[in-house]
């Protein structure tokens, strides 16, 4: 018996007469089973899938950063990205030449800089690391005679907007304070990777000091009033 999935179907005009569609050299394709079917579907489906993989990557790139690109500011003072340490290792000066920042463009250079350019502030040492900013010796309140400013130990007074953060430990680490807040402060600097800004959240201990609690931050600098 002949399966009438194999026979071309037509169509009856008002007579009853078949009228093959399209023409008698048109070819009908056979009706599709449950399974063809459904792997249409699959086929669609994992296609669906492969194209939205491409366009999220697509969207999703971003380019590489290179050493020296802009990748922030506060007060008109660009921060630059370093894409490493030490990657970016020669020294930066002020425009007369007459002013170190520091090695390109590691932390201590975009402090050096900001206080510079932005504050009008020199400090007489130039050399050391970001923890050689912070002296244990000194008590808080005193002046910090290699920066030419006021040290205070972590916990001794509350950050202010444009007090440099000191952490001392290893090479140690400095960052501006751009914003203060009840729960924490907010901070920019470089070579802290692709982003230059972070929130520092502080906790009040049983005397109300406010403390700065992330990596045992050592202390801050602050011009004198």
């Amino acid at each position: 018996m002949k399966d009438k999935r194999d026979e071309v179907w037509y169509c009856e005009n008002s007579k009853g007469q078949k009228i093959p569609p399209y023409g008698d050299s048109y070819p009908v394709a056979k009706p599709k089973t449950g399974f063809e079917r459904v792997l249409d579907v699959v086929g669609w489906m994992i296609g669906m899938s492969i194209l939205m993989a491409c366009l999220l990557a697509m969207f999703s790139f971003t380019p590489k950063l290179i050493c020296g690109e802009k990748i922030g500011e506060f007060n008109n003072i660009p921060v630059y990205y370093n894409d490493g340490f030490d990657s970016c290792s020669d020294r930066n000066w002020s425009e007369d030449g007459s002013y170190s920042y520091g090695l390109k463009w590691q932390c201590v250079e975009y402090v050096r800089r900001y206080y510079y350019d932005a504050l009008n502030h020199r400090m007489p040492n130039r050399w050391g690391n970001a923890s050689d900013y912070f002296r244990y010796s000194l008590p808080s309140g005193t002046i910090n005679i290699e920066r030419n400013l006021v040290q205070y130990h972590n916990g001794d007074t509350k950050p202010q907007v444009n007090d440099i953060l000191v952490w001392a430990h290893g090479y140690g680490h400095v960052a501006i304070v751009t914003e203060v807040l009840s729960d924490g402060v907010k901070v920019i600097g470089q070579n802290t990777g692709k982003h230059c800004n972070d929130f520092i959240k502080v906790k009040l201990n049983k005397h109300g000091k406010y403390i700065i609690d992330k990596d045992w931050c050592s202390g801050l600098l602050r011009i004198k009033e």
